[in-house]
Formats: C-alpha cells, sequence, structure tokens
C-alpha cells in the first residue's frame, strides 16, 4: 500500500507493517503496539523476576542456605513462561522439545540434587539454554548448532539486552490506555495523597489511647523490615524481569540477516598472523612434549601398570604431582590449538592452510597421550586412597578435554565433523551424567562398600562433614561398622547434624536429598535399636 512520504510492507514475523522509506524523506518515530497477550507476559515477567531473587538468589546470599526447592519452581516457571511467550508463533520442532526437556530435567534436579556446586551448575546450564533456545526461536537455523556456535551463543546472550526498555513500555502502554490501568493509576495516586492525613491521624490515635498505640507499633516494627527487604529484593528483580521479556520479545522477531556475515567479517579480521608463523610458533612447544614425553616415559607410563615408579615416595606424591600438571598441560595445549587457528591467516578460498592443521593434529594427538597418562595415574589413586569430590571432578573434565581433542582431531581430517556442536553435545550428555547421579552418595557408597571389603584401609569422616545431605544415606550403612568407638560417635554427630540442618533449613532450600536423608538416619536407628533390643 503506497503513501505520499513513505511505502508499507508486510513483516510477516513481527506482525505488523514496517515502514520503508526513500532517502531524504522524513522518518516518524514509529512507537511499537503490543498485543494484550506480550502485555500479560509484561506483567507475568515482573513476577518471575522478584521469583529469581526472592526463591532463588536470597536464600543463597542473604541467609547462607543453598539452592533448592525455590530455585526448581523458578526455573520451571521461568521455562513455562518462555516456552509460552513463542508459542503462538514457533512450532514445537525436535531440537526445541529436547531444549525445553533438558531445561525441566535440570530444573527438577535442582531440588532433588543437594550438591551446591551441582546445583548451581545446574542453573546455569537452564538460563543458557534458554537464552539460546529463543535465538532459535528467531531463526530456525539455530535449531542445529553450527559452525558459529560460540558467536551464537554470545548473540543469544547480549541482544536482549537491547530490549530490556521493552516490558517497562508494554506496561506503561497497558496503564494508559486502557481503564482499569487508569482507574488502578487514580486508586494508587489517591492512596499516595492520603499518606500525609493517614500519618497525623495514627499518631494522634496513638496518643489518645495505650492500648491502640501498643498494636500501632508492633505492627510497624514487623513491617518496616519486611517492606525495607521487599522493595530492595524488588528493585533488584526489575531488571531481570526486563532481560526475560527482552529476551522472549527478540525471539519472536526474525533474527538479522547480516549477522552471520558480521561474525565472519569479524573473525576474518583477527587473522593477521601468517600462517607458517603460527605453525612454527606452536613447533618448539610440540618439540618440547616429545623429549619431555620420552624422556619420562617410564616415570610416567608407570600409571599403566599400576606400580610406583623406583624414584617416587608415594602414591599420593605421584599421582597427584603428575595429574595436575598434565591437566594444566592440557588446557594449555587447547589455548594454543585455539589460538593458531583464530588468528592465523586462511587461504585465498577460505580453507585451512595445511601446516595449521598439521601441527594441530600433532598437539591433539601428543594431549590425548597425556591425558590417558592423567587419568590412569588418577586411577591408580583412587584405588589405594578412595573416591573424593575433588578426584571425580577432575577426571570427568579431563574425559571431557579428551572428548574436545579427538573432536578437534577429526574436525581437522575430515569437514564432516562439526567440532562445535560434537562438543555441546559431548558436555550435555558428559554434564548429564555427572548432574543426575548423586556424586556424594556414589562417592561415600563406594568408600563405604570397600572399606567394609577390607580393600580401603581408613574411611575418612571429614569428606562426609564436607558433603551435603546427599551423602547421609549412603553413610548410615557404616553405623556402628567403624574400626574404632571414637570414629562412630563421630559419624552419629555428622548424621545428626546434617539431618538437623535440613529440618530447621528454609524452605526455599529444600531439596529431596534432605528428606531422604533424614528417613535413612531414622531407619537406620530404628534397626540398630530393633537389633540391640533383640541380642539384649
Amino acid at each position: 500500500m503506497e503513501n505520499n512520504n513513505f511505502n508499507y510492507m508486510e513483516n510477516s514475523n513481527a506482525g505488523y507493517a514496517a515502514p520503508t522509506y526513500n532517502a531524504g524523506e522524513y522518518r516518524p518515530q514509529i512507537v511499537r503496539e503490543y498485543s494484550r497477550r506480550e502485555v500479560c507476559f509484561a506483567f507475568a515477567g515482573l513476577v518471575l523476576g522478584f521469583m529469581f531473587i526472592k526463591l532463588m538468589a536470597a536464600p543463597v546470599l542473604a541467609r547462607g542456605n543453598a539452592f533448592g526447592l525455590g530455585a526448581a519452581v523458578t526455573l520451571l516457571a521461568a521455562t513455562a513462561y518462555c516456552t509460552l511467550f513463542t508459542a503462538q508463533r514457533n512450532k514445537i520442532t525436535a531440537a526445541k522439545a529436547i531444549r525445553v526437556a533438558l531445561c525441566i530435567a535440570f530444573s527438577v534436579n535442582v531440588f532433588v540434587n543437594s550438591n551446591t556446586l551441582i546445583q548451581f551448575l545446574d542453573i546455569v546450564f537452564v538460563l543458557l539454554t534458554l537464552a539460546y533456545d529463543k535465538l532459535a526461536d528467531s531463526d530456525g537455523k539455530f535449531n542445529i548448532g553450527r559452525r558459529l556456535f560460540p558467536a551464537d551463543m554470545m548473540t543469544a546472550l547480549l541482544r536482549p539486552f537491547a530490549e530490556m526498555p521493552a516490558q517497562p513500555a508494554a506496561i506503561k502502554q497497558s496503564v494508559s490506555k486502557t481503564k482499569g490501568g487508569k482507574t488502578l493509576g487514580n486508586i494508587l495516586l489517591g492512596l499516595v495523597i492520603a499518606i500525609p492525613s493517614t500519618v497525623i491521624v495514627c499518631n494522634l490515635l496513638m496518643s489518645a489511647d495505650e492500648g491502640f498505640s501498643e498494636i500501632m507499633e508492633s505492627f510497624f516494627d514487623n513491617i518496616a523490615e519486611n517492606a525495607v527487604v521487599f522493595l530492595i529484593q524488588a528493585a533488584i528483580s526489575l531488571p531481570v524481569g526486563c532481560y526475560i521479556f527482552g529476551m522472549c520479545i527478540k525471539g519472536m522477531e526474525k533474527s538479522n540477516a547480516d549477522s552471520d556475515e558480521n561474525a565472519l567479517r569479524n573473525i576474518r579480521g583477527l587473522r593477521i598472523i601468517p600462517a607458517f608463523a603460527g605453525a612454527a610458533s606452536a613447533a618448539p612447544v610440540c618439540v618440547m612434549y616429545v623429549i619431555f614425553f620420552f624422556s619420562q616415559a617410564s616415570y610416567f607410563l608407570s600409571a599403566f601398570a599400576s606400580r610406583l615408579p623406583a624414584d617416587a615416595v608415594s602414591y599420593s606424591e605421584y599421582a597427584r604431582r603428575g595429574f595436575f600438571e598434565l591437566c594444566t598441560v592440557a588446557v594449555i595445549n587447547l589455548i594454543i590449538i585455539i589460538g593458531i587457528n583464530l588468528f592465523c591467516k586462511y587461504n585465498d578460498d577460505g580453507s585451512r592452510p595445511g601446516c595449521i592443521k598439521i601441527i594441530s593434529c600433532i598437539v591433539s594427538i601428543f594431549t590425548l597421550l597425556l591425558i590417558a597418562t592423567a587419568v590412569s595415574k588418577m586411577a591408580m589413586y583412587i584405588n589405594v586412597y578412595g573416591l573424593t569430590p575433588l578426584r571425580v571432578y577432575t577426571t570427568w573434565f579431563m574425559l571431557l578435554l579428551a572428548v574436545i581433542f579427538l573432536g578437534i582431531f577429526l574436525s581437522l581430517i575430515t569437514v564432516k565433523v562439526n567440532l562445535p556442536k560434537l562438543s555441546v553435545i559431548a558436555f550435555t550428555v558428559m554434564f548429564s551424567a555427572l548432574s543426575f547421579v548423586n556424586v556424594e552418595g556414589m562417592i561415600v557408597s563406594v568408600n563405604a562398600d570397600r572399606y567394609l571389603a577390607g580393600t580401603l584401609e581408613n574411611f575418612d569422616l571429614e569428606l562426609i562433614e564436607e558433603m551435603s545431605a546427599g551423602a547421609i544415606p549412603a553413610a548410615c550403612k557404616l553405623r556402628g561398622k567403624l574400626s574404632k568407638y571414637s570414629e562412630n560417635e563421630k559419624l552419629e554427630d555428622i548424621i545428626r547434624q546434617k539431618v538437623a540442618r535440613a529440618e530447621t533449613g528454609d524452605m526455599r532450600s529444600l531439596t529431596l536429598s534432605d528428606i531422604l536423608a533424614e528417613i535413612a538416619a531414622k531407619f537406620a536407628a530404628k534397626f540398630a535399636a530393633e537389633n540391640a533390643a533383640e541380642n539384649v
């Protein structure tokens, strides 16, 4: 439809007409009209933002408790909010269904698992997945992880900031243009006007009657502190709600068609180092690794034979020193590969130079060998001293690095391997295994079984003290079975403290592990009492 000043073009993605202008013509400011549905989600976003602060952040930051039921409910609400917001425009594809299912599963796990580290990582995973899901809603090309996934993820996290004013604008539109909104505004205005007279009358009545004065003083003593806390939490929650609403609004719009070209242009701008110079910069490191590996082969490869080298002081010194050194080497190698592939110039046709491929393959192969050695050393250490959270987490990290380096190697020899997609899938699968398994309970259970079987000399009770309630059901199998009376007493104290902490904790921090720990402790105590009565 033509007009004297500009032409209207139908924008099917945004749902409203977008004007185009000729050069030099006046361009009036276009105010976006929000639908009733979007306005409803704008108000719901206020509640959701407050839930993030009140139910998730406050128990941890203000009370020093862990995450739990409050965080799980908030994440589930955020998943439902983000999914329903764009449901009218977007179809539920298989990729989207997987993302939503992952968000639900990891949200529930925040309530199931009492391990604070795992809970925190679950929360971060859900929020990142929701942000990427809204990016995928704006364009189907993001449904499958692309080679530009790192840039896509940054876009998903940064672009909602540009739409943060959208939520206040939608609320303002609703209040200013609807009869109910105007009525609510008038009521609030009247209440503000009534404040001075109400304060004066209240003071006079308090002076006239002692009973009324006591009621008012008690009321204001309780409400003042709560009101200040509420206002602070509400103020902090406003930008949170604005960000979430802006993230969903962007999911309703078509992604920028030039974003891919801009990202590629920025990447090409970083490639300033000649290919041979980049390969040469990594070559001395590779030579050092070759010399080091072969000169120390008998020392580092002793782990594969599950025996100590002749000059090693102890299993602890041998495994710990070598393991963390090799972890550091693996991370440095990953940085080297990323650096030479990111900053070195490519061929004119856009392909990766052969020298960069070769040096990257060499570094990857040596890193895989070092990782295998490191994991073998840790396995030997665990066989002698048992499991701890640190040993489990570091071993998991090294296995993840091994998968990534294997993916790097395969992506260098064949273009069919999408490294970012492979890395994301590998991380999701491995993180799911780490998250949905009760790591602390598994550690205590394995150590307890080995201790009772006689293959583990000592059981570390301090390990249970540092864990959450998730370790208590497994620890109950050791009740009365430790070698020393003092150790049995200490174990009982630890169990009582963990259960008491769960019972007296904030409801927002309650987890299923707390409930199971209490049940296990009571059942074990009842079982012990029955056995004692039978023996008598």
